[in-house]
């Protein structure tokens, strides 16, 4: 698996009542891991990632057309070299890698820049508040990018 080491990645966030559209951060809850997420890594035997897409080869549109987004949402960039730089005493370095999309969303304008990053999965006995502190200080690196991303 290709290791990304440099560039921006973003996150797809969807517009709610918890979440305005003005929103310049995400939220310490959208780094969570998602049943789909969990379940493929399960599927595949690879580590559990948190999907993203490198903004040097997917378009936020594009990006919106693969997950089928039709519900308000907004997207958010990480620089790499910041998200490989965070460290929570006791956890793992976290990692940002290229995750192949499966057909037919691999066959989708874009898709070739899905990407996941690891290290975000709490395993059993493992504080919940570690992780909370993880997710927290990601949503804190994270900025809003514009429609033309």
């Amino acid at each position: 698996m290709e290791e990304l080491l440099d560039g921006l990645v973003f996150r797809l966030a969807t517009i709610k009542h918890d979440f305005p559209p003005d929103s310049p951060l995400l939220r310490f809850w959208h780094f969570d891991l998602s049943e789909n997420d969990k379940a493929h890594a399960a599927s595949t035997g690879q580590p559990p990632r948190l999907s993203v897409f490198d903004s040097g080869r997917t378009r936020v549109a594009q990006a919106q057309a693969i997950w089928g987004v039709e519900k308000e949402s907004a997207a958010f960039g990480l620089q790499v070299q910041e998200i490989r730089a965070v460290h929570v005493p006791g956890l793992a370095p976290l990692r940002v890698v290229r995750d192949p999309l499966d057909v037919p969303l691999a066959d989708l304008p874009g898709a070739d820049g899905h990407c996941g990053i690891e290290g975000l999965a709490r395993r059993p006995g493992e504080p919940k508040a570690l992780y909370r502190e993880l997710r927290v200080r990601l949503a804190d690196l994270s900025s809003r990018l514009t429609d033309e991303t």
